[in-house]
This record gives structure tokens, C-alpha cells and sequence, in this order.
């Protein structure tokens, strides 16, 4: 008797499903502005200034870009650290400082 019972409920305990992959990387609705680097291989975005490292969900996008300095709109979802890149702007790098004789700084 108690293996009949048994085994009507051993069927009613099933393990819970997993998520699936488009739930778990749960990516904002609204698109974040990013500035940084892009990796060698454009799968890897590091942005400005906290060096946050990216894996970006859409290498494809970046491509073009690879190892630039970029200003990326993007959906993200910081808890896993991924992003998907929803349109590309090239940035120039910073202008160094240089240093001008002709100014009073060298005058003596």
C-alpha cells in the first residue's frame, strides 16, 4: 500500500524548469549611453571611467570598432554584466597637451 502511494506522487514532484537564457540575462528597456574601449575580438567593452568590463551580447555590432575608443547606446543588465549595443559612435581620442615654446611659461 504504501509503494502504491508512493509512487502516485513521486510524478507531482518534478524539479523546478530553469530559466531560460533570454530570462536570465534580463536586459533594461531603456538604453544607457557608455563610453569606453572595445576588446580585440569585439566582445569585450570596457567603459570609461570605472573600468567596467562588458560582455557584449551582439559582438557582430563592434566589429568595425575593434580596439577604438567608442560611445555606445546600449540596453544592459548589470547583475550578469552583459550588454547589447544599440548604436555605435566613433570617438576621437583625447588631444595630449603640448607644450608651445613661443609661450610665457618659457620666457625668461
Amino acid at each position: 500500500m504504501f509503494l502504491l502511494l508512493l509512487s502516485c506522487l513521486a510524478p507531482a514532484q518534478e524539479p523546478a524548469t530553469p530559466r531560460s537564457a533570454k530570462e536570465a540575462t534580463s536586459l533594461s528597456r531603456r538604453a544607457a549611453s557608455l563610453s569606453g574601449v572595445v576588446s580585440d575580438d569585439g566582445s569585450l567593452f570596457v567603459a570609461d571611467p570605472d573600468a567596467v568590463i562588458w560582455n557584449v551580447l551582439n559582438p557582430a555590432a563592434l566589429r568595425a570598432y575593434v580596439g577604438e575608443r567608442v560611445a555606445l547606446q546600449a540596453q544592459t543588465a548589470p547583475a550578469t554584466g552583459e550588454l547589447r549595443v544599440l548604436s555605435i559612435k566613433p570617438r576621437e581620442a583625447e588631444p595630449r597637451p603640448v607644450a608651445k615654446l613661443g609661450d610665457a611659461a618659457f620666457r625668461r
